[in-house]
């Protein structure tokens, strides 16, 4: 529908039963509406389409208007539709013992200051498609982050207009995109007792960014370029773009000291590319050395061969690395998280009306890398935020089958340019950084904040 047609309001019953949107038609310039209601395993399905268009989307609306009147009389919230073969996939429902079940789990299945997470992974879970048949027990216990992070890039891609294809059980994404396939793997970045460290300052962030964090990028995706069954032999993905999607979840944030997650992107970078930038660190300040090249003034890169953290060493350059030019990029995202999911849902209507959310981090602000910080409420009327504001495509200037850009346009890419060893980036308009969330809930005139 995206190649042919544009949403542009969209609208529920009270009871949200029903769902409408009115459509811009970009062949012939005119305006329509469609209808939807629940089938049996409670996915949105079209109910009614609109028998004729309009010249605005005023007419469209106020059609719509009348012609949605009779779903909100009926009193029915499930419409059949008759194929529903498989079980609704109730992802909240308990499949272990609470003794087994994961801390984020619990939380987020029942703390009000997560209603709008809650309610919105249950809508997008009743349209996914469980093909390994454990989704929900790894949900609900040790693969939590997996499974999130799964059900993130389902939202994503979905979004970026892609088709699925749900018959094939490896990699865990079979896509296709105006008839060009890619398949996309999904991996995390696991905690680790023995090894991991936290950082709290610039000066500990950038020493880690260096060895720590390229080893804790390198296990994940070092293991999935050496799998015994390659995923770039299998008969449907030999030939087209393959891709590891990564996220970092190892490292918690305290009172004390923030996630890894909103630093360790560099790491990664370090990492793919086997160059950083080459900064100064004077006790806890942070400065990069500066050089003068024919894009002007630019941060001093600094060529790593190799990774020491601790009694681990790793070889740099994964994407040099045998048999790397079989992976197509490496597509990054530090914003799959259940407060992620917390904010679209409330923009979406899904949440608690007294729960507050505030939003503040760094973007970049202009296609030539700018950064800035920023502070916002989600409930103001110009806030605004896509699932690909976090995400970014860093591609293998190796590869064999490369991801053509126009496959993802909503989503930041990077590519290294082996010639001066920069990376350089094609950002999207405002790409987050990092982002905090504070979730404030009204109790008994106090508030609780997260």
């Amino acid at each position: 529908m995206n190649m042919m047609a544009a949403e542009v309001r969209h609208y529920e019953t009270p009871d949200k039963s029903n769902l409408a949107i009115v459509v811009f038609d970009k062949t012939d310039g005119d305006f329509g509406y469609i209808i939807l209601g629940r089938d049996a395993r409670k996915i949105f399905r079209c109910l009614e389409v609109g028998n004729r268009f309009y010249a605005s989307a005023d007419e469209a609306e106020e059609a719509l208007r009348e012609a949605i009147k009779p779903y909100e009389a009926d009193g029915i919230s499930e419409y059949p539709q008759g194929d529903e073969v498989k079980p609704i996939l109730d992802i909240f429902a308990p499949v272990v013992a609470d003794d087994k079940q994961h801390d984020y789990f619990k939380v987020l299945s029942s703390n009000e200051m997560r209603s709008a997470a809650r309610n919105l992974i249950q809508e997008v879970a009743y349209s996914f498609v469980d093909v390994d048949g454990n989704y929900i027990e790894q949900f609900q216990t040790t693969g939590f982050d997996q499974r999130l992070w799964e059900l993130f890039l389902y939202v994503l891609f979905h979004k970026e207009g892609f088709e699925f294809d749900h018959t094939k059980p490896a990699p865990d994404f079979s896509l296709s995109r105006f008839g060009m396939p890619v398949f996309v793997e999904a991996v995390t970045v696991g905690q680790n007792p023995d090894f991991d460290v936290p950082a709290d300052t610039a000066a500990q962030i950038a020493e880690l960014s260096q060895n720590y964090m390229p080893i804790k990028f390198g296990s994940p995706l070092f293991s999935k370029l050496n799998r015994k069954n390659k995923y770039w032999d299998l008969p449907h993905v030999a030939g087209h773009p393959f891709v590891l999607a990564i996220h970092d979840y190892h490292g918690l944030a305290t009172s004390d000291t923030p996630g890894s997650m909103t630093w360790s992107r560099a790491g990664l970078v370090n990492y793919l590319y086997g160059v950083r930038d080459d900064v100064i660190i004077e006790g806890e300040t942070v400065r990069p050395r500066m050089i003068v090249s024919k894009y002007g003034l630019e941060p001093a890169i600094k060529i790593t061969t190799e990774h020491t953290y601790g009694d681990k060493t790793i070889p740099s350059r994964f994407f040099g690395l045998p048999d790397a030019e079989n992976v197509s990029a490496v597509l990054f995202s530090n914003g799959a998280t259940v407060t992620t999911f917390g904010r679209m849902g409330k923009i979406a209507g899904l949440g608690e009306h007294d729960v507050k959310m505030l939003r503040m981090g760094m973007w970049v602000s202009d296609e030539m890398g700018t950064t800035q910080p920023f502070a916002t409420d989600v409930d103001s009327d110009d806030y605004d935020e896509a699932w690909g504001d976090t995400v970014t495509m860093f591609h293998n200037p190796w590869a064999k089958n490369p991801v053509p850009d126009e496959l993802f346009p909503n989503i930041s890419h990077a590519i290294l340019d082996p010639m001066t060893n920069q990376v350089r980036y094609r950002f999207t308009p405002k790409h987050v950084l990092t982002s905090m969330t504070t979730v404030i809930v009204p109790t008994n005139d106090e508030t609780k904040d997260d």
